[in-house]
């Protein structure tokens, strides 16, 4: 039996993280956008290190990034209150840029997701960048926008290639599903929402097997088997649904860039199967070859499966 211990302050925090964001997306005042992204970088902070055990280098460095970014921000919502348009648009675009962790702005994302805990990390990946994506698409011009998705994509795919952390890998790879969620959220916010979903199921799951592999007291073939659906999920592989979210987008999507999101998913794809086969596959091969050539055997099925009803559908 696994018993789960959650403090009240950890469930306090997580409700202030919520009610930020969703504060932060349904306000149609700036102040209460920065309100809302306040309220949830304090709730986040407690989450990061909330029993004083971990290191306290990526709180102190989100702490000083974030707060930028809400100085920036503020600064920027004053001047359009004031009627000064450029130099607030700038300012505030500069902030969002910062707390979303999206090009140019993006290098402090890998070095804080490589020192903080499995929680914080999936977190930091999912749900803090709700808010900040969503407010950067609506005032962020589309050309401009295309420029960060196209970067977005393109350093997170040959950034990632040659990283051994699993956290510095999964914050590569987030740049190229982000590039993915912006161009579905300049479409439609129901896109953007079902890919977030797909993707935050994708890293909890993978997340969740990395973090029990720590645990003498778990066993190998459950932290493998939920690390490599979060894998498979991460790869867009087919039928599974991270294949299914980026039909959606493509399906929506009219504008070329995503060819360079495409290109940046195939890129990725070499340290997804680099990483598959050392975490997932290496812990079962000594144990049960059978198992693995039947697990590798269901894998190209599914596969075959998967492509069979996309070009059905196309028909």
């Amino acid at each position: 039996m696994v018993s789960f211990v959650v403090s009240p302050m950890k469930l306090v925090s997580l409700g202030v993280m919520l009610i930020g964001t969703i504060l932060s997306v349904s306000s149609e005042e700036l102040v209460g956008v920065w309100l809302g992204l306040e309220l949830n970088l304090y709730g986040f902070l407690v989450i990061m290190n909330p029993d004083g055990h971990y290191s306290p280098e990526p709180c102190v460095k989100y702490f000083v990034v974030q707060s930028t970014g809400s100085i920036l921000m503020l600064v920027g919502f004053v001047s359009l209150m004031e009627q000064h348009v450029v130099s607030g648009l700038v300012m505030s675009t500069a902030g969002t840029v910062l707390k979303s962790g999206v090009f140019p702005l993006h290098s402090w994302v890998p070095s804080i997701i490589k020192n903080s805990s499995w929680l914080a990390s999936g977190l930091m990946l999912t749900w803090q960048k709700v808010a900040p994506l969503v407010f950067l698409s609506m005032i962020l011009p589309s050309k401009s926008l295309w420029v960060v998705i196209v970067s977005m994509a393109g350093i997170g795919a040959v950034g990632g290639l040659n990283q051994n952390s699993v956290r510095v890998m999964s914050a590569y790879s987030s740049f190229v599903h982000t590039s993915w969620m912006l161009l579905g959220l300049t479409w439609s916010s129901v896109v953007f929402v079902g890919y977030f979903a797909v993707y935050s199921l994708s890293v909890g799951l993978f997340f969740y097997g990395c973090s029990l592999m720590n645990k003498m007291s778990m066993g190998s073939q459950l932290s493998s088997a939920a690390s490599g659906m979060g894998l498979l999920m991460l790869m867009g592989m087919p039928p599974f649904l991270g294949f299914l979210a980026k039909v959606l987008v493509f399906l929506m999507s009219g504008s070329p860039v995503i060819v360079a999101c495409i290109m940046g998913s195939v890129i990725s794809l070499k340290f997804y199967i680099d990483f598959f086969y050392s975490m997932v596959m290496k812990s079962l091969v000594d144990k049960n070859k059978v198992e693995i050539k039947a697990i590798w055997s269901l894998v190209i099925c599914m596969n075959i499966m998967g492509g069979a009803l996309i070009l059905v559908s196309f028909i």
